[in-house]
């Protein structure tokens, strides 16, 4: 595994999550090499638009934001990355609504690393 690859698949994966957590889809679509597929619970689907929208979570689940992530690399080399990541998100009050664990592929493209696949899985 190259550090500078997996060094960068880091980065676009912490952009992603700072624009995610600002609800700035711009941000997030930057990031994303459409279109884009979603694994849901027993299909996958291609998608031209995000699958999850933050401004969708706040209204319906009352998420505020997400706390005590861990995220690592899981494979990288020059053309495609591998990142998991975990978290709980919480309303303002600070309950919990979700735990949750998601995987994310991200591709080597002319202007940087883009997320081409997205799967999560809630755990509480």
């Amino acid at each position: 595994m190259s550090d500078n690859n997996e060094k960068e698949v880091l980065k676009a994966y912490e952009e992603y999550l700072a624009y995610f957590l600002d609800n700035d889809m711009d941000g997030v679509n930057s990031l994303v090499k459409f279109p884009i597929t979603y694994i849901a619970d027993g299909e996958s689907k291609l998608l031209d638009a995000f699958p999850v929208t933050p401004k969708e979570m706040m209204e319906n689940k009352q998420w505020d934001t997400t706390i005590d992530t861990e995220t690592y690399v899981h494979g990288v080399n020059s053309e495609k990355g591998h990142v998991i990541s975990s978290g709980t998100r919480i309303r303002k009050d600070k309950s919990v609504i979700e735990k949750y664990t998601a995987f994310y592929a991200f591709t080597k493209a002319d202007k940087g690393w883009k997320m081409y696949a997205v799967s999560s899985v809630i755990l509480v």
